[in-house]
């Protein structure tokens, strides 16, 4: 595992790809619903719903988060779009009282892509077929600052926020390139982010363009520096926003 300040620094210098004009596709919906408990165990497939239309001839972008659950699926299960394509199907196999977690989109998979071909921004989610309680699940991401889609966003803006649910450990974290779907922020000064004095809100300093789109995650399958004072990681957020102009 790469500590925190080199996933940045790695991930910062790699942002050379073309940013898409407008905000890259991402999942508005699922079923079952993040953080869901008691779901059926008979049931037979699990859906996302996109913001628009996406390419449905493109291979299956669902990955698994091992570290947080089980994945529900077979590995040759093959997803089904609905006529729209805009809702994807897989066909699952879930056991009763498990933990499941699913990626789609990764920073370095990005099957998922809309029919201009951008790749949808990172998601995840988990769910169980048993009881739990909030503390049964992953430490995750409960609000942004800008807002997750905001299009309007100020220029001259010089730090991005996320807040947690529970408290996150000192030490490591991860800023992470959606590649394809937006800028990097970037940092100025070479900046560390940072934690507020109650470990719920962790800050990075940036440095934004007028009307640019910027994506990135906090958090992601292959860099999970974020973790909370028991060492369970973060759940990857993927967040973007637009500059005005």
């Amino acid at each position: 595992m790469l500590a925190g300040i080199a996933v940045l620094w790695l991930l910062a210098a790699a942002c050379v790809s073309q940013a898409p004009e407008q905000l890259p596709p991402r999942v508005i919906d699922c079923s079952p619903k993040p953080f869901e408990a008691n779901v059926e165990a008979f049931l037979p497939e699990i859906t996302i719903t996109f913001d628009r239309p996406m390419n449905t001839s493109s291979r299956s972008g669902f990955g698994s988060i091992r570290f947080l659950g089980v994945f529900p699926a077979d590995r040759n299960a093959q997803p089904a779009w609905d006529a729209t394509g805009t809702i994807c199907r897989l066909p699952v196999q879930l056991e009763p009282d498990v933990t499941y977690a699913v990626a789609v989109n990764t920073s370095k998979q990005r099957a998922f892509t809309d029919q201009a071909g951008v790749p949808a921004l990172g998601f995840a989610w988990v769910f169980a077929t048993g009881e739990r309680t909030e503390d049964d699940f992953p430490p995750h991401v409960v609000s942004s600052d800008p807002p997750l889609g905001a299009t309007d966003v100020d220029f001259r803006k010089r730090e991005i926020s996320v807040t947690l649910n529970r408290a996150v450990a000192p030490g490591d974290y991860s800023w992470v390139l959606m590649k394809g779907s937006g800028e990097y922020p970037g940092t100025r000064g070479g900046a560390k982010p940072r934690l507020s004095d109650d470990r719920l809100t962790a800050t990075l300093e940036v440095r934004l363009s007028p009307g640019t789109v910027y994506a990135l995650g906090v958090n992601d399958v292959y860099y999970c520096g974020y973790k909370d004072t028991k060492g369970r990681p973060l759940l990857p957020f993927g967040w973007c926003f637009k500059t005005a102009e």
